[in-house]
């Protein structure tokens, strides 16, 4: 055997469990990722016709145990190309707010706006109807035709924001997360556990857990690389602490989005020679 004929588990070296994660996390987390590749059919109804360029549709998604997820689809419908996506998940009650829903498909994004069945079952450690339900919202998005499925963000608003966390900590290819505060209480251990497993750039907002989020974000993949690389434990995922006040986040999470998502690429125009 060569030196480049490593059997690919030596280039992936189990992180120990953290002492303060769920018992057998590995085991749950494997299980919801084989339960979750079962799709069935999305329902889509016209919410309202096409206005200022964007199309917005109802739409219902089967969450885990094939729990009706309700939400929105708000398309571009004047972008040409492949276009990048963001799955926003909100609390319960969240699609009702008056809240704008509007600016990432204004920017040229597929955004699909996803209600969370409920803040979460405290009696339940993993968590696991939030998350699975987190994992199938960013599927359905990465299935669309039209939509690069390596560009799709995650955003979670306020007591949604752990399922973006879990969402990130099960999926290892999610182009960049946004996730708001609270994340204590009841599942603050498999929080944890997710974000030590995350691979995605991370902005967070300030909150009751935020602290721990962000020391944890990315931890198992610092280990991999320090075994790799004989690095004692480098910082390998990027982590920023959003502290900007409530009416400036709007800027800042757009911002954050175009850059993780390579958004100018797509639709800088060139000058044919």
């Amino acid at each position: 055997m060569s030196e480049f004929d490593i059997p690919p588990v030596a280039l992936a070296p189990a992180a120990p469990p953290a002492v303060d994660e769920p018992p057998r996390f590995d085991d749950f987390r494997s299980d919801l990722l084989v339960r979750s590749r079962t799709k069935a059919a999305t329902r889509l109804e016209p919410e309202r016709p096409a206005a200022g360029g964007l199309a917005t549709d109802a739409v219902t998604l089967p969450g885990l145990g094939d729990h009706p997820l309700h939400g929105w689809f708000v398309t571009p419908t004047e972008k040409p190309g492949t276009l990048p996506g963001v799955v926003e998940l909100v609390p319960p009650g969240g699609l009702g707010k008056a809240r704008d829903h509007t600016w990432p498909a204004s920017a040229g994004y597929v955004h699909l706006v996803v209600e969370m069945r409920h803040d979460g079952d405290p009696q339940d450690p993993y968590n696991r109807e939030i998350s699975a339900d987190a994992v199938r919202a960013v599927q359905e998005v990465r299935s669309l035709p039209g939509v690069d499925p390596s560009r799709v963000a995650v955003l979670g608003r306020a007591g949604a924001g752990g399922a973006a966390v879990a969402a990130a900590g099960l999926l290892q290819d999610i182009a960049c997360v946004i996730a708001e505060a609270p994340f204590a209480g009841p599942h603050a251990a498999a929080l944890r556990a997710f974000a030590r497993r995350a691979s995605s750039p991370v902005l967070l907002g300030p909150g009751p857990g935020a602290p721990e989020i962000f020391a944890a974000w990315g931890a198992h993949s610092a280990q991999l690389v320090s075994e790799l690389s004989g690095v004692t434990a480098p910082d390998v995922v990027e982590r920023v602490m959003d502290e900007s006040a409530p009416a400036a986040r709007r800027s800042t999470y757009q911002n954050w989005l175009t850059t993780h998502t390579e958004l100018s690429q797509i639709f800088r125009p060139e000058v044919a020679y």
